[in-house]
């Protein structure tokens, strides 16, 4: 227990500077450059972030889960995992700016900042393998020390830059710089710590069982990708790159709580989801993980619905008003998400990724039906519905309509169970 709650800590700080970076000076950024030159940076965000899921090939979940219970073949799986995602991450730079350069808006910035973006995927994306070990052993807090410190540094730089009055393509180069940075001290440690790259094998049998268990979980996680950016990809399609600045302005607000989710699931699933052979105590263990992600998601619903109308004027101007009513809307989306969250590492437990993509699928498409007609009418406001009513039908009414999922459903309702025990007895359940 006292080696899972160190990684996780450990991890939420990783994800504090995140907030750092992604909230302070993402803020700043989206002042400095104003709603038209944000809409066109975080577009160009969007557009790279949604070719990632090639990049990692699924390729994540599963290692830690091997390394676990596999922990004398550290060898074959990262010498595979460090090939798939060399390939995978090459594949989906390539594709993302030649898809940019083919059908997408014809902006010179905009095809400049996917290019820098996408060069940067490799570098971010070949050491998660040696952080992936690391966390396995529960053992994460030198690299997330040294992450911490690019972290700290590029933020540094990208005040630099605002403060120096720079064009937006310097942004673009910033995120290559830190990229580039992760891997060096990644791979420096893990060489420092005495591995030996050299051992790593490459045979491909490995990579193709890899594969075969990473490609259900990628599909789902490329799917997953783009109904988390079809909002800001059809906003800056349908409307215009100001509604994207609003809507990734509120985002700043709300999103960097929905990373909290798979930090607490990748700190708890190694001891309480992967190791536990007993069915009735795995689902147990889920069940209570659920309540106690959702109790934990109001926290940040309360303090969010309190400032919101102060902040937003305060850290943006008056220029960003109409970002409030999408703050709202999407701070309510992460208490679905942190509720939901525990349900892939109990399908991931039991082999079952294939349901994984079907559920993806249907939220994508939920989503992206409600954005056709939301957008064009309420602009950024109707993309954060789209999304909001695609998480309620999803955990609501997905589960509960096809048997191979109503498994989940009866998880949410144990959850729901214990969240009552706990307010009307002000006891935790055994």
């Amino acid at each position: 227990m006292k080696s899972s709650i160190l990684s996780f800590l450990w991890l939420a700080s990783e994800k504090l500077l995140r907030i750092f970076t992604g909230v302070f000076v993402g803020l700043w950024l989206a002042r400095f450059l104003g709603p038209e030159q944000y809409g066109v940076y975080m577009y160009a965000v969007a557009w790279v972030g949604l070719f990632n899921a090639i990049a990692w090939f699924g390729v994540g979940e599963n290692v830690i889960r091997n390394l676990v219970k596999n922990p004398d073949s550290d060898a074959e799986l990262l010498g595979s995992a460090f090939a798939i995602r060399l390939l995978g991450s090459i594949t989906a730079g390539v594709l993302a700016v030649a898809a940019m350069a083919s059908f997408g808006k014809s902006d010179a910035n905009l095809l400049m900042l996917v290019l820098l973006m996408s060069l940067a995927i490799p570098f971010a994306e070949t050491p998660a393998g040696i952080f992936l070990y690391f966390q396995s052993k529960l053992d994460i807090a030198l690299p997330v020390l040294l992450q911490n410190v690019v972290r700290i540094a590029s933020a540094g730089l990208r005040i630099a830059l605002i403060l120096c009055g720079s064009s937006i393509i310097w942004f673009g180069a910033a995120v290559l710089l830190e990229s580039m940075a992760i891997f060096v001290v990644l791979f420096g440690l893990y060489l420092y710590r005495g591995g030996k790259i050299s051992s790593w094998v490459y045979r491909w049998a490995n990579i193709r069982n890899m594969l075969r268990q990473g490609t259900p979980i990628a599909i789902a996680a490329l799917v997953a990708s783009l109904s988390a950016r079809v909002d800001q990809l059809m906003l800056g399609w349908f409307a215009d790159f100001s509604q994207v600045g609003m809507y990734s302005a509120a985002l700043r607000f709300s999103e960097f709580w929905w990373a909290f989710a798979p930090i607490v699931m990748n700190s708890l699933s190694p001891k309480y989801i992967f190791n536990v052979d007993d069915e009735v105590k795995l689902q147990a263990n889920i069940a209570k993980i659920m309540a106690c992600m959702l109790l934990v998601s109001l926290v940040p619903v309360i303090f969010i619905v309190a400032i919101g109308k102060y902040a937003i004027p305060l850290l943006l101007g008056a220029e960003y008003a109409a970002a409030l009513p999408v703050l709202y809307v999407h701070i309510c989306i992460a208490m679905l998400v942190f509720f939901d969250a525990p349900t892939s590492q109990f399908l991931l437990a039991h082999n079952r990724q294939r349901q994984m993509i079907w559920k993806s699928v249907f939220m994508l498409t939920v989503n992206a039906m409600l954005n056709l007609v939301l957008v064009s009418s309420f602009g950024a406001l109707g993309a954060a519905l789209a999304t909001l009513l695609a998480y309620v039908l999803t955990i609501i009414c997905f589960y509960r309509l096809f048997p191979i999922y109503r498994d989940l459903a009866r998880l949410q309702k144990q959850a729901l169970y214990y969240i009552w025990q706990v307010v009307s007895t002000r006891k935790l359940p055994d």
